[in-house]
C-alpha cells in the first residue's frame, strides 16, 4: 500500500468516527457552556444540546445497554 493511499483511508476513517462521536461530545461540553452563558449565548447552547440529542441514535444505544444488561 502506498503512503498516499494509507493517509487517503486515515482521514475517511477519523471522518467517519468525528461524525460518529459529534453529538457525544456536544452533549458532553454543551451544560458545562450553557452553566457558564447568559442570555443570547445560553439560548444558542440549549439549541446545540438540543441537536445533539437528535442525532444520537438511541435503538443502537438501548440495543447496546441491553447487550451489557443480559
Amino acid at each position: 500500500m502506498s503512503s498516499l493511499c494509507l493517509i487517503q483511508c486515515s482521514y475517511v476513517a477519523l471522518r467517519f468516527l468525528r461524525y460518529k462521536a459529534s453529538p457525544w461530545l456536544t452533549l458532553a461540553i454543551s451544560p458545562i457552556k450553557l452553566l457558564a452563558s447568559s442570555k443570547v449565548q445560553r439560548t444558542h447552547e440549549q439549541i446545540r444540546c438540543m441537536r445533539a440529542i437528535s442525532r444520537i441514535n438511541f435503538v443502537s444505544v438501548y440495543g447496546l445497554l441491553n447487550d451489557l444488561l443480559w
